[in-house]
């Protein structure tokens, strides 16, 4: 298996990790049938990718074989913000759902123990037949056959159709929200929008949320077959 080496990785302070935590344990209790996860916005610059690398690392960190697969094709903000290496160079997963490659070539290990990567190595104007293919589904599948988990980053809701299509082939959804500067209607919208894919909304994460005495830092809100639960964690912007 290639190896991918993610050189920018970020540390979290105790209470962004104690958090992180939490959303992984409230994440246990929706039941073994929630294994394809996926985690969007609003709009761009939310921190949905930092959520998402988050959750992968902890959720490896506990022993869970989890793969994390960028379908942000048209803008991967994962690639650079988090520096993406591998030595003979990324192979990503555009180049196989355009059939220039199979799984395995796109499929990386990383330095973080059970943790793997299917990466975007070049953007894509237009993904959308590419995610609408027979191809895409058939990598969920097999992901979801091969992994405990699988961590499903995608383009903000509110700016591009393709988390909609994503979305039909996942267990669940995380829909991570900026405090002051999601609109509270448009963040409603994106709910109802989720609803309407018949798969379950599992969480929503609150970014950047003030907080008296602790600064700017994140919450999350957890709701899932009745249980709810919320929380604050952070002490700096991520």
């Amino acid at each position: 298996m290639n190896t991918l080496n993610i050189t920018n990785v970020p540390d979290l302070s105790f209470d962004v990790q104690e958090a992180v935590n939490q959303l992984r344990i409230n994440l246990g209790f929706t039941g073994e049938s929630i294994k394809v996860i996926m985690v969007t916005s609003s709009l761009p610059n939310e921190g949905k990718s930092f959520v998402a690398m988050s959750l992968w690392r902890n959720m490896a960190s506990v022993g869970s074989r989890v793969v994390l697969i960028d379908a942000d094709i048209r803008n991967s903000e994962m690639r650079d913000r988090y520096g993406f290496r591998a030595e003979n160079g990324l192979v990503g997963i555009e180049h196989y759902l355009s059939g220039k490659a199979e799984a395995n070539d796109v499929l990386y290990g990383t330095d973080i123990r059970n943790g793997y990567i299917i990466p975007v190595s070049t953007n894509v104007i237009d993904p959308t037949t590419l995610l609408e293919s027979k191809r895409f589904e058939e990598l969920i599948t097999s992901s979801k056959e091969t992994f405990d988990y699988v961590i499903v980053d995608t383009p903000p809701l509110g700016s591009v159709a393709d988390a909609m299509n994503i979305a039909r082939y996942c267990d669940g959804s995380i829909l991570v929200v900026a405090s002051n500067h999601t609109p509270r209607r448009l963040a409603a919208d994106m709910i109802n929008s989720l609803k309407r894919t018949e798969k379950p909304l599992l969480g929503v994460v609150l970014n950047r949320v003030e907080t008296a005495g602790r600064g700017s830092g994140y919450g999350y809100y957890y709701r899932y077959g009745g249980y709810g639960q919320y929380g604050q964690y952070g002490s700096k912007k991520q």
